[in-house]
C-alpha cells in the first residue's frame, strides 16, 4: 500500500485532486484506516489513474469518465459519448474561430483609425421586381450561410445580377430563419432551380417599395451589425419607421477570404412616422 503522498508522485497527480476524485467517488482509496482517516492506495490503482487522465485529456467531465470506469459501458457506449464529445469540441472551435474574426477586425478598425466604418444612407424607391428564390426555415446562421453559398452559384451565372435575401420573421432570429433566398430576372420564369434537402427555387415577385432606405456594408458578415445600427439611427432620426421586411443585396461575396471582400446593401422599407 502506498500513503495518498507517495501515490500523488508515482501517478504525478495532486494530492488534492485525488482527494477530489475520492469525495466524487471517481477513484477511491483500496484501504481507508478508519482510526486515522488516511488513505492508502494499490500500485494497481495507477492504471485508473492513467485511464483518468486520459479521459480528461479529451475533455470529458468527472460524471463520464465515472461511468466509463465504474458502469462497464459497451464499445458501442463508449463511441457515441466520444462521437458526442467530439462534436461539442468542433463547435467550441467554431465558435472560437468566430470569436477570433470578431477580434482581428475590431482590430483591424482600430488600426485604421479607431472608429466604426463610415455609412451614407440613400433613400430611393425600389420597383417590384420579378425573382426566382426559394423561401425557407433556415435551423442556424450556419446553415443559412450554406444557403447563399449553394445559390449564389446560380445568380452568378447570370450578368449583372445580385443574390439577395428577404427577412420575413417579425425579429431578428439565429434559429428558424424565416428568409427568402433568390436573384432578378428581367422577366417571369415559369420553372424552377432543384436545390440540396429538396428545396427548389421558384418563379416570383419581390414587391415594389416607395421608400427605401438603404447603406452600403464593407467587410464581413459577422460586422453587419454596425451597419445596421448606423441605418437603424438614420431611421429614427429622420422621423421614420420601418414598414416590412428587411431585405440584403449581395452586390460581392468573397468565399475564397471568409467574406472579407463582402459588399452588402443593406435596406429597409420606411415611411413618415405619425405624429
Amino acid at each position: 500500500m502506498l500513503k495518498i503522498g507517495d501515490f500523488s508522485k508515482i501517478c504525478q497527480v495532486s494530492v488534492k485532486a485525488l482527494r477530489h476524485w475520492d469525495a466524487v467517488g471517481l477513484l477511491t482509496p483500496a484501504v481507508t484506516d478508519p482510526q486515522t482517516g488516511y488513505r492508502y492506495y494499490s500500485i494497481e490503482q495507477v492504471s485508473d489513474v492513467n485511464r483518468i487522465l486520459a479521459f480528461r485529456s479529451m475533455g470529458l467531465g468527472l460524471t463520464q469518465i465515472a461511468q466509463l470506469l465504474h458502469e462497464h459501458p459497451t464499445t458501442d457506449d463508449i463511441r457515441a459519448m466520444l462521437r458526442l464529445k467530439r462534436a461539442e469540441l468542433e463547435q467550441q472551435i467554431a465558435d472560437a474561430a468566430i470569436m477570433l474574426n470578431v477580434v482581428e477586425t475590431r482590430l483591424s478598425q482600430i488600426d485604421h483609425g479607431g472608429g466604426l466604418p463610415d455609412y451614407e444612407v440613400a433613400l430611393k424607391a425600389v420597383p417590384m421586381q420579378p425573382i426566382v428564390a426559394v423561401r425557407a426555415a433556415v435551423p442556424t446562421l450556419d446553415a443559412l450561410v450554406d444557403l447563399l453559398r449553394e445559390t449564389h452559384g446560380f445568380a452568378r451565372q447570370r450578368t449583372s445580377t445580385n443574390l439577395l435575401t428577404v427577412f420575413h420573421d417579425e425579429g431578428y432570429e439565429t434559429q428558424q430563419i424565416d428568409v427568402e433566398v433568390g436573384f432578378p430576372v428581367e422577366h417571369a420564369w415559369r420553372t424552377g432551380i432543384p436545390l440540396a434537402d429538396g428545396r427548389e427555387m421558384r418563379p416570383a415577385e419581390l414587391p415594389g417599395v416607395e421608400a427605401m432606405a438603404t447603406t452600403i456594408h464593407h467587410g464581413p458578415w459577422l460586422t453587419l451589425s454596425h451597419g445596421y445600427v448606423h441605418l437603424g439611427r438614420w431611421i429614427v432620426a429622420n422621423g421614420y419607421e420601418i414598414v416590412g421586411a428587411g431585405r440584403e443585396v449581395f452586390h460581392h461575396i468573397d468565399w475564397e477570404h471568409e467574406q472579407a471582400a463582402t459588399v452588402t446593401e443593406l435596406q429597409f422599407p420606411v415611411q413618415r412616422r405619425s405624429s
